[in-house]
C-alpha cells in the first residue's frame, strides 16, 4: 500500500509540474506576443498610440483615416488590410489575409510562428469589392488577448456600453453597430460570403433574418436594413459549449 502510495505522489507531482512548466511557457509566450502587438501599434498609430488606454474607456475612438499608417504595416506585411478597433475591449490588432483561412491560425502578424496568430479576414472576402459580408477570425485566448475579450458581449451591461467596432482601412475608417450575438456550428450558414445567382435578394434577406433570429444572449432592438454592409466576428465559444462551436458576433455598418 505505501508503495503505491508513494507512486501515485510521484506522478502527481511529476503531472503538477508538467502543468505548471506548460502555464509559465503559454503566458511568457502570451506576454511576449502582447508587447509584439503593441510595438506594430506604435507602427499602425503614431500619433496618438500613447492616449489608447484613455480612448478605450470612451463610447468612441478618437483617431481618425489621418492617423492611420497603413503604408508601413503593409511594407511589414503585405497581408495587411485594415486594422480593428473596438472600445472596451483589448481588441486593438492589424487585420490580414491570406490565401486560405489556416495560415494565420498559428502565425502573427510578423510572419512567425505564435499560438495566437493573428486577427485575419476570410479568404474569400474582398474588402476593395465593397462586399456585403465581411467575416473575421481571431482566437479565445485565455490572456484575453486576441478575439478573447470579444467575450465581453455576452454581457448585456457591456453591450449598452461598447456596441461600436471601427474597421481602419486605407483613408477610411468604417464604423459597426452590433446588432446579435450568438453562438453557433463552426459550419453555419453564419459564415455565408457568396450570395450571387438567382434571388440573389432573397438569398440576402434571409440570411440577414437568419443572423437576426439568432441573437441569444439579450435583446437587441437595432437592425441591419438591407443594403448594409455586415462585419460578422468568430471566435471560439469556449470549453463550456465545445470545441466546433464559435462565438459570433454580428455588426451592421453605421
Amino acid at each position: 500500500m505505501k508503495r503505491w502510495r508513494y507512486v501515485l505522489l510521484v506522478l502527481c507531482t511529476a503531472v503538477i509540474s508538467i502543468s505548471g512548466t506548460y502555464l509559465m511557457n503559454y503566458f511568457m509566450k502570451s506576454e511576449e506576443n502582447k508587447q509584439k502587438y503593441e510595438d506594430i501599434s506604435e507602427i499602425g498609430f503614431p500619433e496618438t498610440e500613447a492616449d489608447h488606454e484613455e480612448e478605450n474607456d470612451q463610447q468612441d475612438v478618437k483617431q481618425s483615416e489621418d492617423d492611420f499608417d497603413y503604408q508601413s504595416l503593409i511594407a511589414m506585411n503585405s497581408d495587411c488590410v485594415g486594422w480593428i478597433q473596438i472600445p472596451g475591449t483589448d481588441i486593438n490588432y492589424p487585420v490580414v489575409q491570406a490565401a486560405d483561412n489556416e495560415f494565420y491560425l498559428t502565425y502573427n502578424f510578423n510572419r512567425e510562428t505564435a499560438a495566437c496568430g493573428a486577427i485575419f479576414m476570410d479568404y474569400r472576402n474582398d474588402v476593395d469589392a465593397k462586399a456585403e459580408h465581411l467575416i473575421l477570425y481571431g482566437h479565445n485566448m485565455r490572456t484575453r488577448s486576441m478575439f478573447g475579450s470579444l467575450h465581453e458581449f455576452e454581457s448585456e451591461d457591456f453591450y449598452k456600453k461598447y456596441n461600436k467596432i471601427y474597421l481602419y482601412q486605407p483613408e477610411k475608417v468604417m464604423k459597426y453597430t452590433v446588432y446579435s450575438v450568438y453562438d453557433c456550428l463552426d459550419k453555419s450558414t453564419t459564415y455565408l460570403t457568396d450570395f450571387t445567382g438567382n434571388k440573389k435578394d432573397e438569398r440576402w434577406m434571409d440570411w440577414l433574418s437568419m443572423t437576426i433570429e439568432k441573437n441569444a444572449y439579450y435583446p437587441i432592438k437595432k437592425k441591419p436594413k438591407k443594403d448594409g454592409q455586415i462585419l460578422t466576428l468568430s471566435t471560439c465559444s469556449g470549453k463550456k459549449k465545445g470545441d466546433d462551436y464559435r462565438l459570433v458576433v454580428n455588426a451592421v455598418i453605421k
